[in-house]
């Protein structure tokens, strides 16, 4: 599945390193020309917990953010790390 992700305060604030991380947990991802912005692709393989993870492990721990938004189902998903719910992705 592919989904298209907006980032607030990647660990060490540069979406490139977050893209080459996403890489390492076999994740593919694709800078956008927007700066802060990736295209992610799911394997089929992988199950949703540990997309999850891979993607809230390049947040910044207390004060990162992330909305994906599915290509497919048009779901869109956004995990904060403040508020009552750090780290959860919760579909709006």
């Amino acid at each position: 599945m592919r989904y298209f992700g907006e980032f607030n305060r990647v660990v060490r604030d540069n979406i490139r390193i977050a893209a080459r991380r996403l890489r390492r947990h076999g994740v593919n991802a694709r800078v956008l020309p927007h700066k802060t912005s990736l295209v992610i692709e799911r394997p089929r393989g992988m199950s949703w917990s540990d997309f999850t993870n891979a993607v809230g492990a390049v947040l910044q721990p207390k004060r990162g953010s992330v909305m994906l938004s599915s290509e497919t189902t048009g779901s869109t998903f956004i995990c904060n790390n403040r508020g009552n719910r750090p780290g959860r992705f919760i579909r709006q």
